[in-house]
């Protein structure tokens, strides 16, 4: 997982609410989903490599 990719998309979905002023709620909804949705996203994308008694053992696919 990229810090810098996560960054960049935390600012833009920070960006992308900011303009929202007239329903604080549906404001918080919306952001807390479009942060939950980018950082899952990143998460998807991560290889995790652990060493198990038999061998090495690559995680290729989180759900």
């Amino acid at each position: 997982m990229s810090e810098q990719i996560l960054a960049d998309k935390i600012e833009n979905v920070m960006l992308e609410c900011a303009d929202e002023t007239d329903n604080p709620e549906s404001s918080r909804k919306n952001f807390s989903s479009k942060l939950a949705a980018a950082i899952i996203n990143e998460v998807k994308k991560m290889t995790i490599m652990a060493t198990a008694p038999n061998g090495p053992v690559t995680v290729t696919s989180i759900e």
